[in-house]
């Protein structure tokens, strides 16, 4: 269901209206603030709205602009905002990074109190937490009054938690022409065998609103992401059809089966760190590996675009790295790891060789390792990470080379620094480790 003749300009207009100067004395240019090409989220009004599709469609940004709007819509009414993700440590490092980010271009006064994971922003109270537990549940089912709920990442929750979210979308109704309540939520559509597909597509079709964008309906990516995007039906159809295409399909071929698990209380046996370089398109990784015996677990501590080294060390070392902490980087960018230890990391090469990529992949295949809850993109890096096939779709040694920095920073640590304690893990002659 749309607003009649609510659209997004008069969203627009009532903002434009009430948005503070920025600097300069210029007021927000909101045309180059949100999405028009996602002018359906913004008017939907459908109590269940799914916002579903393929990689970097700027799926979250939009519905976290279409939140943060509802305060300015109907400025002088209470709100409540609820917004959940399988695990609160991967909605701070992921969501809520967004929804601040949005804030400030939209020039929201966004005011977030840490010990209680809640935030005021002008007339909304914004409550964030997981569902993962106990006492996670005992939240949920204590919230009144609530008036939008978001569920990130809907493929990490189970249709039990979507229905008690359900039940908690009871606020009142706003007073004003274009009141109504919404529960949001959005996803990437990996496979048909998902309870998602089962309850929106068959059971229940016409219980929510499904809304389905691609990296093309996003005016901000950057051409060399959409290319990598599109080019990936050269290496797996299935990939393509869900990552570029956003529909439904299938991953075939994924290569790792790690769970998701919380970081256990025993004494390891030793901890470093596996990195990976990133700038613009790609983002900088950094994983805290912990090892006991030969068994793992990985922790994401950095992923972030727009870091130039030095600001990736500084990074590190506000996430615990000590100068004498072991860390491996990507040793085709020997420049890169000086600059790392200039600014004062212990910084280390990766082990490479030509057939350097297969190897370490089989390496971490003959090792039990976990990740450790709270690392989001590592957890859906997993989830995608799959062979290259054949023309005839037999599956290749190598990995379809897209999404993989979280993995790649793992598998420099891991490999590297086994080889390093004398571990020899080479599988070929060609390797070289």
């Amino acid at each position: 269901m749309k607003r009649p003749l609510l659209t997004v300009l008069l969203i627009v207009g009532v903002f434009v209206a009430s948005a503070a100067p920025v600097p300069g004395g210029d007021r927000l240019n909101i045309n180059q603030a949100l999405n028009y090409k996602h002018a359906e989220i913004f008017q939907s009004t459908d109590r269940d709205l799914l916002v579903y599709g393929g990689a970097g469609a700027g799926k979250s940004y939009s519905i976290a602009d279409k939140l943060l709007l509802q305060g300015i819509i109907n400025p002088h009414e209470r709100q409540k905002i609820v917004v959940v993700r399988k695990t609160l440590a991967s909605l701070r490092k992921a969501t809520l990074d967004i929804i601040e980010r949005r804030a400030e271009a939209l020039k929201r006064p966004f005011r977030l109190d840490r010990s209680s994971w809640t935030a005021r922003c002008g007339n909304q109270t914004w409550i964030f937490t997981g569902i993962n537990n106990r006492e996670d549940y005992q939240k949920i089912k204590s919230l009144t009054d609530v008036n939008f709920i978001w569920a990130n990442e809907l493929t990490e929750l189970r249709e039990y938690d979507y229905r008690e979210l359900s039940l908690r979308l009871r606020g009142e109704k706003s007073t004003g022409k274009y009141g109504y309540r919404q529960l949001i939520s959005d996803f990437n559509p990996i496979g048909k065998t998902s309870w998602i597909y089962e309850r929106f597509w068959q059971r229940l079709p016409d219980s929510a609103l499904k809304l389905r964008y691609t990296v093309l309906d996003n005016p901000w990516a950057d051409p060399g992401y959409v290319n990598q995007l599109r080019r990936s039906a050269e290496d797996d159809k299935n990939f393509h059809k869900i990552y570029f295409l956003g529909e439904w399909g299938e991953l075939l071929g994924v290569i790792f089966n790690w769970d998701v698990v919380p970081l256990p209380e025993i004494r390891f046996d030793e901890i470093f760190y596996g990195g990976d370089f990133g700038y613009s398109i790609d983002p900088a990784a950094l994983m805290k590996i912990y090892r006991k015996a030969d068994e793992y677990w990985v922790e994401e501590k950095i992923y972030e675009t727009e870091l130039t080294n030095p600001a990736l060390a500084k990074r590190c070392k506000e996430e615990g790295v000590g100068p004498y902490d072991d860390t491996y980087w990507d040793s085709a960018e020997p420049k890169s790891i000086q600059e790392l230890n200039d600014n004062g990391l212990n910084a280390k090469p990766s082990r490479k060789g030509p057939d350097s990529v297969r190897a370490g992949i089989d390496f971490l295949l003959s090792k039990k390792i976990h990740i450790v809850e709270g690392s989001p993109n590592l957890a859906k890096e997993v989830k995608s990470y799959i062979r290259k096939k054949d023309k005839d779709g037999r599956n290749l040694p190598v990995p379809i080379d897209f999404n993989n920095h979280a993995i790649s920073a793992t598998r420099y640590g891991i490999t590297t620094h086994a080889h390093a304690e004398g571990v020899y893990i080479s599988q070929s002659k060609e390797d070289v480790y």
